[in-house]
This record gives structure tokens, C-alpha cells and sequence, in this order.
């Protein structure tokens, strides 16, 4: 199964989108800057916005010059995410970060909209705690709170073009030993698939399966 180990393996919707996180990993905007110290993901369900989340961490903290970061990733459910996991967060925000190379606390939470209205609330605050960042992601940007929104760039991964989808499913077919689907008939799939990354890759691996099956049974 395909899985993205660098922010190139992602599929965005548009150049300008990739563009404001390429800026801040190749240090060509400042961030955290001016109390902005957050990056919402927002988009529908399955175009990779939990995927990049747990990349950013490690790829902005070695921009800064660190190592690996001292990340913690939430997910949040609905009912269950409400003060007691804002104070916990807080109480670790305030810790000195036990890696002596991390320059900053790195808290993912996936699903942010899914925050319990006090925590929402509180979230924001906890924004302002020095030495955070904090990457969110959300199928629903409208029902994060508008501070939280203020404090963060907003990247929308909605569903991306099919063509930007043809890199990586050359590469799953290619790591399954398939050659010889033209980009039409991966076109046609891709675009069924509404912008999922998950429906996708699934798509585009059961073609490489059923291509590698009649290739054994030509074989035999």
C-alpha cells in the first residue's frame, strides 16, 4: 500500500495551496510569526490531510534547524475531547521539551472541529503559549472556532485535480510491477473517486492486481 513519506508524495489541490506549506519548510516565511502559530488542513473526507499532518512536524522542525520533533498527535471524537485534554496539552506545553533539539511542542489535532465548544475555547488560549505549534485538520472549517482560525494559515485540501494524482499512481503501479495502463484509463478511474486518497490508491491497486493475475495466468 501507498503510504507518504515526504510532503512531494502529497497530492494538493493547487500549486498556491503547496505553496504555503513549501514556504514555511524552506524558511521563505517565518512561522510561527505575529501569533500565528497554526496550519489548518481543511478539506473533505480522504484527501490526505492527516497524512501531511503527522509529516509536519519532523519536516518543519528540521527547517529550523532541529532534529526530530517533539510531537504529540490527538485524535479527537466526537463527545470525548473536551478541557481535560485542553489542560493536559496545556500542562505539556509548558514543560521544557525533554529532546534537547526539538525548539518547539508540536500538537496534531486531527479532527479539531470535533472539540467539545469549551475547548474550542480554550484552545485558543492555549495558542498563545510560547514555543507551540499546533497543525489541525478538519472536514468542517466553519465549526472551528474563529480565534483558533486566526491564529492558523489555512491550507484547503479539498479534492485535487485528477491529472495531479497521475505521479502517484505511477508509482503504485510501479511498485507492484505494472506497466502498460495508460494515463486515460487511470484518468477515468481517478476521477470516480472524488478526491480520496484512500479510494485511489485502492482503485489503482486492484488494477495493478488484476493486471499481475492475468499475467500469471498467461504465464501458466
Amino acid at each position: 500500500m501507498y503510504t507518504p513519506k515526504t510532503i512531494n508524495d502529497i497530492v494538493f489541490k493547487s500549486a498556491s495551496e503547496k505553496e504555503k506549506i513549501t514556504d514555511i519548510i524552506q524558511n521563505n516565511k517565518p512561522f510561527p510569526v505575529s501569533g500565528v502559530n497554526g496550519i489548518i488542513l481543511y478539506g473533505i473526507y480522504g484527501t490526505g490531510k492527516t497524512a501531511l499532518s503527522k509529516l509536519l512536524p519532523d519536516v518543519i522542525e528540521k527547517a529550523k534547524g532541529g532534529n526530530s520533533a517533539d510531537a504529540r498527535f490527538v485524535s479527537c471524537i466526537s463527545g470525548s475531547n473536551g478541557l481535560a485534554l485542553i489542560q493536559d496539552l496545556s500542562v505539556q506545553a509548558g514543560l521544557v521539551s525533554l529532546s534537547t533539539v526539538s525548539r518547539y511542542h508540536y500538537f496534531i489535532l486531527d479532527e479539531v472541529d470535533l472539540l467539545t465548544v469549551n475547548a474550542m475555547t480554550q484552545l485558543k488560549s492555549l495558542m498563545n503559549i510560547p514555543s507551540t505549534i499546533f497543525i489541525m485538520t478538519t472536514n468542517h472549517v466553519a465549526s472551528v472556532e474563529k480565534g483558533v482560525q486566526n491564529r492558523s494559515i489555512l491550507v484547503d485540501f479539498n479534492a485535487a485535480p485528477a491529472d495531479q494524482w497521475l505521479p502517484v499512481v505511477h508509482k503504485v503501479l510501479a511498485n507492484m510491477n505494472v506497466t502498460g495502463v495508460s494515463d486515460d484509463a487511470l484518468l477515468k478511474v481517478i476521477q470516480t473517486c472524488n478526491g480520496s486518497a484512500r479510494q485511489i490508491v485502492n482503485a489503482v491497486t486492484t488494477i495493478a492486481v488484476r493486471r499481475n493475475r492475468q499475467s500469471l495466468r498467461v504465464v501458466n
